[in-house]
């Protein structure tokens, strides 16, 4: 009975990854999912997951004998990068040395857009990671790491989600006095709606794709910051300003309110958002830059459902909008 083992199940990747390779296994697949802490799952989701077949476990990317134990007697591993910017190449090897002790044959990533910077090519291998945009830094180091192990692969590289303007940087607007203090410098992406994500992530984990490829994840459309922006304003009715900045305005605007340079050692308690400068930054430039312009059909070709645009995604978000008071 061949396994596949799911990691991060708690997350919202691997939560719709989890839900979607239930969705399309076969008979005789036998599905395990973890989590770091199975008491932050959402109550009764774990039971829900075992309902229908999956066993579900704690493992944790920074104890590999935990990963060991889960992964023993499996295919098919899954890891979702975490939130731990610069610890990740770290995490990914821990992985992947317990992936090869047990006998795995194929893992698959979440990678980031412009991790192809690093990767791509014989002279993008050779280039210093740090002449690559922040955010893709990580990745591309895993990405090494995953091509450099031995081990079969599948890679997604999705786009910044659709979702992070609606849930995330809209709840900073009010504190920036009506206004979206933005760096992308009007051009056009192809934002990813983070649905569309997990599930592609499900269907690579239980082979809807050719070993050693990797998936480039989009939205249908490109569009501009400031065409989200008016759209979440006409559906709530808020009344602000989108502002166009340079980086290093945007940048010294946010430092002189305490926002910090290191996401894992800054304190965000008096701030909207739990984002340190440079993936602020690089949220726009990543757009300003051109990496996100193209649009691919990847969701479509993997999942066999048309990528989410965000209008349709953002009905679920339509209740944190900010609002004039």
């Amino acid at each position: 009975m061949p396994k596949f083992v799911l990691t991060g199940a708690g997350g919202g990747i691997g939560g719709v990854a989890a839900d979607y390779a239930l969705e399309i296994a076969q008979p005789g697949q036998k599905l395990l999912f973890t989590t770091s802490n199975l008491g932050k799952l959402p109550a009764g989701r774990a039971d829900g997951w075992k309902a229908k077949g999956a066993e579900v476990a704690e493992a944790n990317y920074d104890d590999v004998e935990s990963l060991k134990k889960v992964f023993e007697g499996a295919e098919v591993v899954a890891f979702i990068s975490t939130w731990a910017l610069g610890e990740r190449p770290r995490q990914a090897a821990n992985v992947l040395a317990a992936a090869k002790a047990t006998g795995v044959k194929r893992v698959c990533y979440t990678s980031f857009i412009g991790a192809g910077l690093g990767n791509d090519s014989a002279e993008a291998r050779q280039r210093d990671v740090k002449t690559i945009p922040f955010l893709p830094q990580d990745h591309v180091q895993t990405e090494r790491l995953i091509r450099g192990s031995g081990l079969q692969w599948n890679i997604q590289r999705d786009y910044l989600y659709q979702d992070n303007a609606a849930a995330f940087f809209s709840q900073s607007w009010k504190f920036c006095g009506d206004r979206w203090l933005n760096n992308s410098g009007g051009r056009r992406g192809a934002y990813v709606a983070r649905e569309d994500c997990g599930r592609v992530f499900g269907a690579l984990l239980m082979g809807k794709a050719e070993p050693d490829t990797c998936h480039t994840l989009t939205g249908p459309e490109a569009v501009t910051d400031r065409e989200i922006f008016d759209y979440i304003n006409s559906v709530s009715g808020y009344k602000a300003e989108f502002v166009d900045m340079t980086d290093d305005a945007l940048a010294a605007w946010w430092r002189e309110r305490g926002l910090p340079d290191n996401a894992i050692n800054g304190d965000f308690s008096q701030l909207p958002m739990k984002l340190c400068i440079p993936d602020l930054l690089c949220c726009g430039e990543m757009v300003a830059q051109g990496h996100m312009a193209e649009v691919t059909d990847a969701v479509e070709k993997l999942t066999g459902r048309k990528a989410l645009g965000f209008k349709e995604n953002y009905k679920k978000y339509e209740q944190l909008f900010p609002r004039n008071d």
